[in-house]
């Protein structure tokens, strides 16, 4: 299926711009990131109490989420639990959980609190090396598998827009003011293998495409294999949008930050297999020449 008839547009050309517009958005994202500090991260990496309470009667996430507003507490989660939805797990600051079970009893509210526990720091500190080693070894991976696959200059392509693109989605939420829990981190995974499945495509009609000719002119084969991608691309990229948005809209406050995380990097994805992997094959070309060998 063909969304856009015999596309022509000169996507390699525009590359300066789309790097000055990258560069800028992650710049303000992390200058804002810096500033934030602690705040970017939520109860899974900075540590924290956690509570599940029954209460007697069904009770709803967003009244929850008011109660705990109005005392003041500014990191939180809040998790609905059970059929009957009588069940609540909240995440919250360390020494908060006091103070929220000391205003349920104030307030009369028929209760069972069936746990408390403590994230510790440390803990949560160990939670966040595996985290960087996981991405780490992903992209790793990634570049070994690309380098196999193609050659190493287009492993290296790859795997920059990967990295561009994880710097995007967080500069996004640290704009925004999101917290990066389990789930954020469960995100970035995702748009990681997303990100580099929409640049193999790319690159592989680069590869057809450059076996069926003998030129060196790099800058029209590359944005002819673009073009010829596009209509697959912009149709993957819409169908996971849409149940991206669907998640967004109404899968609840516990997805939010998921689903958001999604949004930027299923968008960002898109854009750097487009605008960003391939041009920078093509501007180390200029650099430094080179006869691909595919």
């Amino acid at each position: 299926m063909e969304l856009i008839k015999n596309p022509n547009f000169d996507f390699i050309g525009k590359r300066k711009i789309t790097y000055l517009l990258s560069l800028f958005l992650i710049i303000a994202g992390m200058l804002s990131f810096i500033k934030r500090g602690k705040n970017n991260f939520g109860v899974d990496f900075t540590g924290g109490d956690i509570l599940h309470v029954e209460f007697d009667k069904k009770i709803d996430a967003a009244e929850i989420r008011k109660i705990l507003k109005d005392l003041k507490i500014a990191n939180f989660t809040v998790q609905i639990l059970g059929k009957e939805r009588k069940e609540v797990i909240i995440r919250t600051s360390p020494g908060d959980s006091d103070k929220i079970l000391s205003f349920l009893e104030k307030k009369g509210e028929n209760f069972v609190l069936k746990e408390k526990s403590v994230i510790s720091p440390s803990m949560s500190k160990t939670l966040m090396k595996k985290a960087i080693l996981a991405f780490v070894l992903g992209l790793v991976g990634i570049l070994f598998y690309i380098t196999i696959r193609f050659e190493f200059r287009f492993a290296v392509g790859a795997t920059v827009a990967i990295f561009h693109d994880l710097l995007v989605v967080l500069s996004v939420l640290a704009i925004l003011k999101k917290q990066i829990d389990a789930t954020v981190i469960a995100a970035l995974l995702t748009i990681a293998g997303y990100s580099v499945n929409d640049t193999v495509v790319v690159f592989d009609r680069i590869r057809e495409n450059l076996k069926k000719t003998r030129s060196t002119d790099y800058i029209e084969v590359f944005n002819r294999s673009i073009n010829e991608t596009l209509s697959r691309t912009i149709l993957t990229s819409l169908t996971t949008l849409f149940v991206v948005f669907c998640i967004f809209f109404f899968g609840g406050e516990a997805l939010h930050n998921f689903s958001l995380a999604l949004i930027a990097g299923f968008i960002t994805g898109t854009y750097s297999s487009i605008f960003i992997a391939s041009s920078l094959l093509i501007d180390w070309h200029r650099v430094k020449p080179h006869r691909f060998k595919l």
